[in-house]
């Protein structure tokens, strides 16, 4: 069944991709707040310079410059809470295109080959080392409300690997990505992903304890409302976990890292970190301070982590606890 799927997929992505030509539809009221009082902060042909050379700097599997033709972008910002975010994006269609075959395997390896600073093996450990800092924390904020296996779903989870240790620390570990490369590849880890929030509810697994959302609110067309369904999957009480590009003051990209920032095909939402709280706390989640936790064997790391427990700035990296009487 799973074959037949992924040949009907393939068949209508050539078919798309046949038409020559990508579709785009508007967003015409903010993503936050509804509000039609939007203005733009950058604008233009994405065969305008420098646009084009960062979209061919993406190494994407296609020739996506001249799939995109004379389509334009538009960067707005909201009057009314300060949003910003891509008023004109990809068509649900064009989207799983661009997720399932213009970025693959070999792209992200240029990306990673030509951008990414140290070695694989520092970046590996440091990312390790972070996701462990997150489950140590979960469990101390965790443990006091429940006596149960705490479950932890990962919200755009990839190839699963933060679950792979969440399961390896003792959480009942589940996991949500529309791909079916990346879910074979989590459930060769023992790891159960699902294409959806409906697909996981189906299940009856139980209310989520906890839920992470890594670099995944940037790349949705309604946030707000994917938010909302993720708290009503949620425990009250539950701990929510929050990673977005930080956009503040970014508006006309001047360099590769800011393009990226505010990707008009990718990062179709432009995140600061008081926008990120806003939107969050619209479905009842409480912004609470991000506990300091120690994976090191560095002092000045230890140092550093301690002083954190008195100035945290702020940033678009944040934990929240549901309040459903919010």
């Amino acid at each position: 069944m799973d074959a037949q799927i992924d040949l009907t997929i393939n068949k209508i992505d050539s078919e798309l991709v046949s038409k020559k030509t990508v579709v785009f539809r508007e967003r015409s009221h903010c993503i936050s707040c509804e509000s039609s009082k939007l203005y733009p902060v950058w604008q233009g042909r994405f065969t305008d310079q420098p646009t084009r050379s960062f979209i061919e700097r993406c190494h994407y599997s296609q020739d996506v410059i001249a799939l995109l033709g004379e389509e334009t972008f538009s960067l707005v910002h909201c009057e009314n809470c300060g949003m910003v975010f891509h008023q004109r994006i990809l068509t649900p269609e064009w989207l799983n295109l661009l997720y399932s075959q213009w970025i693959n395997d070999a792209q992200i390896e240029h990306m990673e080959a030509e951008y990414q600073t140290g070695n694989d093996r520092e970046i590996l450990f440091e990312r390790g080392r972070q996701c462990m800092k997150h489950l140590l924390r979960l469990q101390k904020l965790l443990l006091p409300n429940t006596t149960e296996r705490c479950r932890v779903l990962d919200y755009g989870c990839g190839d699963g690997y933060f679950l792979a240790l969440a399961k390896l620390f003792g959480f009942g570990a589940y996991g949500i990505d529309f791909s079916s490369v990346r879910n074979e590849r989590a459930a060769k880890m023992g790891i159960a992903i699902f294409n959806n929030l409906e697909s996981l509810e189906s299940y009856q697994i139980g209310r989520m304890h906890a839920v992470t959302l890594f670099q995944v609110l940037e790349h949705l067309e309604d946030p707000l409302a994917v938010l909302s369904k993720i708290a009503n999957t949620m425990e009250d009480g539950g701990i929510l976990i929050v990673e977005v590009p930080d956009c503040r003051g970014i508006s006309q990209p001047q360099n590769f890292s800011e393009f990226h920032a505010v990707h008009p095909l990718e990062h179709i939402n432009a995140f600061t970190s008081i926008t990120l709280k806003r939107m969050c706390e619209q479905v009842g989640f409480v912004s609470i301070r991000r506990i300091p936790a120690q994976v090191t064997t560095s002092f000045l790391d230890t140092v550093r982590t301690e002083v954190s427990r008195f100035i945290q700035p702020n940033r678009t990296a944040q934990y929240f606890r549901l309040h459903k009487s919010y």
